[in-house]
């Protein structure tokens, strides 16, 4: 099952999240707390199949540009240290 608004959460050991659809052009990723691996994850095939879109091992903050209309994601705890990991992706106000 996918989620529209932002998606927010935390890791406490390994394992993934719910997934969340995108449909706006750029998302806002914040992760924070805690030690561990994971990965930004992408679906083009409503979740059957996961491509990592990228990896982090520290505190992030990052601009996510969204390359297809309704395009899954989900974040990947891969290895867990300590925590709570927090994590959170949401969309991003453009103004002109």
């Amino acid at each position: 099952m996918a989620q529209r608004g932002p998606l927010t959460g935390a890791f406490a050991g390994t394992g993934v999240s719910l997934a969340f659809l995108a449909s706006l052009p750029e998302y806002n990723l914040s992760l924070y707390g805690g030690s561990g691996t994971v990965a930004l994850e992408r679906s083009f095939d409503s979740g059957s199949t996961w491509a990592t879109v990228e990896t982090f091992a520290a505190d992030a903050e990052r601009i996510v540009d969204n390359v297809e209309v309704d395009t899954l994601y989900r974040f990947n705890c891969t290895a867990f240290t300590s925590g709570p990991i927090n994590y959170r992706i949401g969309g991003r106000s453009i103004s002109g």
